[in-house]
């Protein structure tokens, strides 16, 4: 038994490392879209047709974003994810 709980605890721990990486991670590209939306905000010219299409996409993606943190699913994160890699697609074009 002690070696069982030797590995529940790597498990554990491998676990934690896995997590922390994610979660840096798609806090680097959540960083990155706040970058080009407050860069975009703070141009004092009228935006281009286009990009305030972009801009109302954007905001409808987020909006419509349905995910339930209290329940802690992977779906969920995958969906988040999955929504910031599209979120990213759309400013890197401004």
């Amino acid at each position: 038994m002690k070696s069982a709980l030797e590995e529940v605890t790597a498990l554990r721990r491998v676990f934690r490392a896995t997590l922390k990486h994610f979660s840096a991670g798609v806090e680097s590209d959540l960083d990155r879209l706040d970058a080009a939306v407050h860069a975009a905000a703070e141009k004092k010219t009228a935006l281009p047709a286009d990009r305030a299409r972009d801009a109302r996409d954007l905001v409808t993606l987020i909006r419509t974003l349905d995910v339930k943190p209290e329940k802690g699913r992977r779906r969920d994160l995958k969906k988040i994810e999955g929504a910031l890699e599209d979120l990213l697609d759309l400013v890197k074009k401004w």
